[in-house]
């Protein structure tokens, strides 16, 4: 089973796609904040086959978070891609890419797209 972990300050939204995911075989963790994010995934014991973060969050964002594990040497552990309400050109989705990322996707999404969406970046 894969494991996902599902970041977004709106709680709401993580517990939307908990249930989805859930309901489709994925394995899901929750949290509302970086930092919270930060201590599961700080914690030795949690291994995740995506993150899947929200760009825009209060405090410190998704991009800083990507930054610190990339600064950490996470990245080669843990796959991120973000979801994020704020329309995003190709350029910027390259951007995030070439700091670690794996892809983003808009807000708000389908049922069908956020699952077609997590299977293409949980492959073997």
């Amino acid at each position: 089973m894969k494991k996902i972990l599902v970041v977004d300050d709106n709680q709401n939204i993580t517990n939307l796609v908990e249930t989805i995911l859930e309901s489709s075989g994925y394995s899901c963790t929750k949290a509302n904040n970086a930092k919270q994010c930060l201590e599961l995934i700080y914690d030795n014991s949690n291994s995740y086959d995506l993150i899947l973060m929200d760009l825009a969050m209060p405090e410190m964002s998704g991009i800083d978070v990507l930054k610190k594990l990339k600064q950490d040497g996470l990245l080669n552990r843990h796959q991120v891609v973000f979801f994020t309400a704020s329309s995003l050109t190709d350029s910027e989705k390259e951007d995030l890419k070439k700091i670690g990322a794996l892809d983003a996707m808009g807000k708000p999404f389908t049922k069908a797209e956020l699952l077609q969406f997590v299977a293409d970046h949980t492959k073997e």
